[in-house]
């Protein structure tokens, strides 16, 4: 029952009041996403649902609103009943100003961090060490034009749950013409008294007939010892259609750690690199509700992968 608490107070919060003089009555809308996939990891293969969550967000009025994800397919960790929840929130939006408190996604830039899991076919080699990418912060946020500057201080991208690492971000997206970018300078603590410096770097190039390129860096430092590209990651990205519903999808992604950089986020001696792509097929006419995908790539220790199934959302 624990488990389900936040959806249901999530929900409860999201309920119309009646009154009679409000005319700003709360909405709210819900959505669930799954993936379900055969893999093949060298020897390793095997069907299983890879993605499962479920999406509140609600409008509750006044300029407020909220949001809630949790994932069905991550189990809990002992003590924390939110391990499995993504974000749980609430915001304030006056004129081009916003606040955010709560469970939310660090505000690091680059598309992948805040990308589907569901749309993530080949994931980069750190993402096995992003166990606080979703923690809890308090941010505030800036829009003016196609941009916005959001400033957010909260829990360290190395701690999970509630644990006394602290980090500090601001994260810069915005667009200009066929040109997207996500951009963030972040400090986190990985133990008390020091920690690491994060520089982030999203770009995206929005291509005719719907396709996008994306290119970005993550540039990892530790703040006692710095060093130039001796801790890093690259992601190259891109998906293009090729008719009304069919994708291609081609990515390659390169990680890199020199032994003695302090940084848990990748092994020491970290060296990989990994490449390939395939075919999204969408069987509903103008509609994304169900994606049929098959995809191929090789890392460079020799591994071969595929990726095929079915990825499905529904929504109301």
């Amino acid at each position: 029952m624990k488990r389900f608490l936040p959806f249901i107070l999530t929900v409860f919060l999201a309920m119309p009041v009646h009154g009679e003089n409000r005319t700003d009555a709360p909405s709210w809308k819900f959505e669930i996403k799954g993936r379900m996939s055969f893999h093949s990891l060298g020897e390793d293969y095997g069907f299983k649902c890879d993605y499962l969550r479920i999406r509140v967000t609600g409008d509750l009025g006044g300029g407020f609103r909220f949001l809630f994800r949790q994932r069905l397919n991550k189990p809990l960790t002992d003590g924390d009943y939110l391990s499995a929840t993504d974000y749980l929130n609430v915001s304030w939006r006056r004129g081009d100003w916003e606040i955010l408190g709560g469970k939310t996604c660090l505000a690091c830039g680059g598309f992948d961090y805040r990308a589907s899991s569901a749309d993530i076919y080949i994931r980069p080699e750190y993402f096995k060490g992003l166990g606080g990418m979703y923690n809890y912060a308090l941010q505030a946020t800036r829009f003016w034009g196609g941009e916005s500057l959001c400033l957010q201080f909260g829990s360290s991208i190395y701690s999970i749950g509630f644990t006394p690492l602290l980090g500090a971000s601001a994260l810069l997206r915005g667009r200009c013409g066929p040109w997207e970018h996500s951009w963030s300078a972040n400090y986190f603590e990985r133990e008390k008294g020091t920690g690491n410096f994060y520089v982030c770097l999203g770009n995206r190039f929005h291509l005719p007939a719907g396709g996008a390129l994306d290119a970005g860096i993550v540039h990892r430092m530790d703040v006692q010892a710095p060093s130039f590209m001796r801790d890093f990651s690259m992601v190259v990205k891109l998906r293009q259609p090729l008719v009304r519903c069919l994708n291609l999808v081609v990515k390659g992604t390169w990680d890199y750690k020199e032994a003695g950089v302090q940084d848990p986020m990748l092994p020491d001696g970290t060296n990989l690199w990994q490449a390939g792509g395939g075919l999204e097929f969408f069987p509903v006419r103008d509609s994304a509700a169900v994606r049929l995908h098959g995809i191929y790539y090789r890392r460079s220790d020799g591994t071969n992968c595929v990726l095929a199934g079915v990825c499905f959302t529904f929504a109301r």
